[in-house]
């Protein structure tokens, strides 16, 4: 058995509620397709070089931020070392999060799809592995509506987790507490504010402004069912940096296009991950997860 074990940041550009998912700018949610900005495209992208990725400035807070890239931290083979395959990229080939208001997703939680697995080697880029997984084996090119609620259930995090630990700890977080959260949002308003008087391009300026007003947003104002003014909940822009999608479990089950490590195509190739961290300035979140390839 070989065994993957990756994690690092991924970049998502997507509208958030109540926008739908397929809106290309954002306008009722708390993200945006900002001044001088490519649209939405709502894909997973797990490595920088990526076609959609847009890594924004973050002023004087530049070296504490999310930066996409998702690789392999730790890779072993029946129990030994495999150093060769550590820092290899692992990329989800055009994946999206879908939702469609509830439509195709139950309970309100996520399907990725396609999902289509990437490992590629660290210094020349050569794909070492790449495996599709497929809703309905029996029927491949089956559209996702027709899928039913297990088939879905396999594409879908198990739980959420809030104020997670593990999170907080993989992110650099002191803590999961709600006080870390909203620190760490004022933190980088006032990393954005110092940007903005340097700078001088007025579309620039226009996107730094929005991003500003919406990381002055921590706490949801509208709130009084705590009974008090100082007692407001935490608004969703701060509490997603510990917020935890937990136990995707995918037995990777179809098509294989590369195999250069000699994995037994005729098995599954289990698939598990967490998501979690989102930073909606960012637009980024973290991603650990493993893969265990069953070797011929």
């Amino acid at each position: 058995m070989l065994r993957l074990e990756f994690e690092g940041y991924f970049q998502m550009r997507m509208a958030t509620d109540p926008d739908p998912t397929d809106e290309l700018r954002g306008v009722s949610g708390y993200t945006f397709a900002l001044a001088g900005e490519p649209d939405f495209d709502a894909k997973i992208h797990l490595q920088p070089d990526e076609p959609g990725v847009w890594q924004r400035n973050f002023g004087p807070s530049n070296q504490k931020v999310p930066r996409v890239g998702v690789t392999v931290r730790r890779a072993t083979q029946d129990g030994n070392s495999r150093p060769d395959l550590v820092g290899a990229r692992v990329a989800f080939v055009d994946a999206q999060i879908l939702e469609h208001n509830g439509m195709l997703v139950r309970n309100d939680m996520f399907i990725i799809d396609p999902l289509r697995v990437r490992v590629s080697a660290e210094d020349n880029g050569d794909v070492l592995l790449e495996r599709e997984d497929w809703l309905n084996p029996a029927n491949p090119q089956m559209p996702q509506w027709e899928a039913d609620s297990q088939m879905l259930l396999r594409r879908q995090p198990k739980r959420f987790v809030t104020n997670s630990p593990e999170v907080a700890a993989a992110t650099g977080l002191p803590d999961a507490s709600n006080k870390s959260l909203i620190e760490n949002r004022k933190e980088r308003r006032k990393s954005l504010e110092a940007l903005l008087k340097e700078t001088k391009d007025k579309t620039e300026q226009a996107a730094l402004e929005t991003r500003i007003e919406q990381l002055k947003i921590v706490e949801q104002w509208w709130n009084l069912s705590q009974g008090s003014w100082n007692e407001r909940p935490i608004d969703r822009r701060a509490y997603t940096l510990a917020l935890q999608l937990e136990g995707w479990d995918i037995d990777v089950n179809g098509h294989v296009y590369r195999n250069a490590l000699g994995g037994d195509e005729t098995r599954p190739w289990p698939l598990r991950f967490w998501m979690g961290g989102w930073d909606g300035d960012a637009l980024c979140a973290y991603l650990r997860g493993s893969w265990e390839i069953p070797l011929l």
